[in-house]
């Protein structure tokens, strides 16, 4: 995979250092605003990328693959601009600001037949997989509950006035985008979409700070909580007739997981290793866009864009508009 990669921001600082030495990966260009151009001609020296751009079109050139780490209310037009001129795209979560815009990706990456992925780490994580083969041991799923909640450095600084893009509604930002998209995508990738879901949010300056999301399945509930302006404990439950499911890790690291039966002993589980959260997603990224492997895309996209069905619907129902909404 020859990659190049748009954006310098928190979450590409994060991941430079095991990218820039992961197998199957060549790293080839950094592109950034030329506000930013100092900053990745650092980035770049201290991981030996070859190239740095300010030009989103020059970079396309010189990859196969791009990776798009912008705010939100970018992906889309960004991915569509890749995947025209013939590359693959792998993007941040969300997908993108809106269910119509990610169906408008998918219908390109299918139409110029290239990859299209979302960078949602949990999906990849072996304890991810490990809870999907555990659920028939809980018996009939009746509830779960998802609570993703930390404060946010920015919130002091929101409320003053100043406006990250994470608190920014023109920029598709909020709790339920940041945050809440991971136990959606948590769900969602465990039990298909629901048949309704429903958001109620602490709204501060237009934007969602916090909130509960719910969603009926009819034959059980779940309820995703996120929060960018207060704490909490990470706590995710899966209960059952049988037993139930316990993690106390956010999903997009998905850490160990025990299961409790209503008899017998507790069993413990974690077989993420001590990887970084991005390996898994990465090293699945380079085997599938190697060997071609177009249903996996599919699935994984399928997934992703029920994900953002469930975000639009969720943020309908809270009367939460983003500029997406009005194409």
């Amino acid at each position: 995979m020859k990659l190049g990669i748009l954006g310098t921001g928190k979450i590409v600082q994060e991941f430079l250092p095991w990218l820039a030495a992961a197998p199957g990966i060549q790293l080839e260009g950094l592109c950034s605003t030329p506000r930013s151009a100092e900053t990745a001609a650092q980035m770049a020296a201290q991981y030996r990328i070859p190239h740095t751009y300010t030009d989103y079109s020059e970079m396309l050139r010189a990859v196969d693959t791009v990776y798009i780490a912008v705010p939100n209310h970018l992906h889309a037009a960004y991915a569509l601009k890749a995947m025209e001129a013939g590359r693959n795209v792998i993007v941040e979560k969300p997908m993108a600001a809106s269910a119509a815009e990610a169906e408008k990706m998918a219908d390109c990456a299918r139409s110029k037949g290239v990859f299209l992925f979302e960078a949602m780490t949990t999906q990849y994580l072996p304890n991810y997989r490990k809870i999907r083969e555990l659920l028939p041991k809980i018996g009939t799923v009746k509830l779960v509950q998802c609570n993703f909640s930390q404060y946010s450095s920015r919130y002091d600084a929101f409320c003053a006035g100043k406006i990250a893009p994470a608190f920014d509604p023109a920029c598709a930002g909020g709790a339920l985008m940041d945050l809440n998209v991971y136990n959606v995508s948590y769900v969602v990738g465990l039990f298909g979409e629901p048949q309704q879901a429903r958001y109620a949010a602490n709204i501060e300056r237009g934007i969602d700070t916090s909130g509960i999301l719910t969603m009926d399945y009819q034959s059980f509930k779940a309820v995703c909580i996120a929060a960018k302006d207060c704490g909490a404990p990470a706590r995710y439950v899966i209960q059952g007739t049988k037993g139930y499911l316990l993690q106390k890790s956010a999903a997009n690291f998905c850490g160990g997981v025990t299961f409790h039966p209503n008899s017998g002993p507790e069993e413990h589980f974690n077989l993420n290793g001590k990887a970084p959260r991005q390996a898994a997603e990465f090293e699945t990224f380079v085997r599938a866009i190697h060997a071609g492997d177009q249903e996996l895309c599919s699935r994984m996209l399928d997934t992703s864009l029920a994900v953002s069905r469930v975000l639009t619907a969720a943020r309908r129902s809270a009367g939460i508009r983003f500029e997406a909404d009005k194409a």
